[in-house]
């Protein structure tokens, strides 16, 4: 009977200090793996998170400014050369006010400065577009300037008049099918294009006395780099921009329904942009092919550039110190930098590129980043 005790007492004994402190540092290990895998796993995360942000970032700008270079030039049937502009379409863009002239915004003609369906800038310490376009502070030196303009695609009968108006554009484009045209203020009388013709229109009896004619709605767009994305109270972009930390954003400048020209953030994280223009040559059997890239200032002649070369740097939206983010980025021949594992950013070429600097932040420029080239066709162009 003492013995049958004895034994259950013995089954009944708990852990020792010794193997309950063998089993909290076996759990401890546990424990401390699984907080070495999620932190792991959070990091690849996020790393993941930025390269995807800044993959995304440039296909949307590539997709944004692909689909403006391939408007430009398109007036329904009237040619860049051949339409007017009355002076209504200017007054409907200064009597609104805005930053750049009228002038600019309705060149259409590619005889004039500055003037055509596609017309560039090269970068430079200053924005290259004339004086109170933009404030130099909110352009990031260094980087392009391009500036598109064409007919929307949305066609209206001439004597839709309220609609014209109604439409949302303050200049309004209408063309002919005898290939002539006239901007005029989208809330004005449409004008007689057989009065503002320079070519004699058909008036005979056995001819329709005049062509078929369509109003579209006109627009100028402007693609330029900002240090920042909002410039807060401060109206031009600081240090403070964007809750403190700037980031570089593709911008555009557009028109508003009022006549005024606004600017619009396309996308964050465009660091750096380049365009090339490819000059139209034709071969033997007739083709039209772009025998050459130049920059902006070795176009003689814009109204031959057939294709626009396009290359944007992208950076991710939070600094990672987390893995290296070495690389080196070549836009074009004149204008390339490199970034080491530390930051430190080295410039290699700044011909193109005059003035551009990654110095304006303090902090090392330890980003994710990727680089995007591409070309683009001006089509209106090549179909004549």
């Amino acid at each position: 009977m003492t013995m049958g005790r004895r034994m259950t007492k013995q089954r009944q004994r708990g852990f020792s200090i010794i193997e309950l402190m063998i089993a909290m540092i076996l759990g401890l290990i546990v424990v401390a793996g699984l907080i070495q895998v999620m932190i792991s796993n959070r990091k690849a995360y996020h790393l993941q998170e930025d390269t995807n942000f800044v993959q995304q970032n440039l296909r949307f700008a590539s997709d944004r400014l692909g689909w403006s270079i391939r408007m430009a030039g398109f007036w329904g049937s009237a040619k860049g050369v051949s339409i007017a502009n009355t002076s209504a379409a200017a007054s409907a863009v200064t009597s609104k006010g805005g930053d750049c002239s009228a002038a600019w915004s309705v060149a259409v003609n590619p005889g004039t400065s500055g003037g055509g369906a596609v017309y560039g800038y090269d970068g430079g310490s200053e924005f290259p577009l004339g004086s109170g376009c933009v404030d130099d502070t909110d352009y990031v030196k260094g980087s392009d300037v391009i500036v598109v303009r064409y007919a929307g695609t949305q066609e209206m009968a001439p004597t839709a008049a309220a609609s014209i108006a109604a439409d949302g554009s303050p200049v309004s484009l209408i063309a002919s099918s005898n290939g002539v045209g006239a901007l005029f203020a989208s809330a004005s009388s449409v004008p007689d294009l057989s009065v503002l013709s320079s070519n004699a229109l058909a008036s005979s009896a056995s001819v329709a006395a005049r062509p078929i004619q369509f109003v579209y709605p006109y627009h100028v767009e402007v693609y330029y780099l900002s240090p920042c994305d909002d410039p807060g109270a401060t109206a031009h972009c600081t240090a403070s921009s964007d809750d403190g930390d700037p980031q570089p954003t593709l911008k555009r400048i557009r028109f508003k329904s009022d006549g005024s020209l606004v600017t619009d953030p396309v996308v964050e994280g465009i660091e750096q942009l380049q365009f090339s223009y490819g000059l139209e040559q034709q071969s033997a059997d007739g083709s039209i092919y772009a025998a050459k890239y130049v920059s902006a200032t070795s176009v003689g002649d814009w109204s031959k550039v057939i294709s626009v070369r396009l290359a944007m740097v992208a950076r991710g939206a939070q600094r990672d110190i987390s893995v290296p983010h070495s690389g080196t980025f070549d836009l074009s021949p004149g204008c390339s930098y490199a970034v080491a594992a530390d930051g430190s950013v080295t410039l290699s070429n700044t011909t193109d590129c005059t003035g551009f600097s990654l110095s304006a932040l303090a902090r090392p420029q330890q980003y994710a980043r990727n680089q995007l080239s591409q070309v683009v066709q001006v089509r209106n162009r090549t179909r004549g």
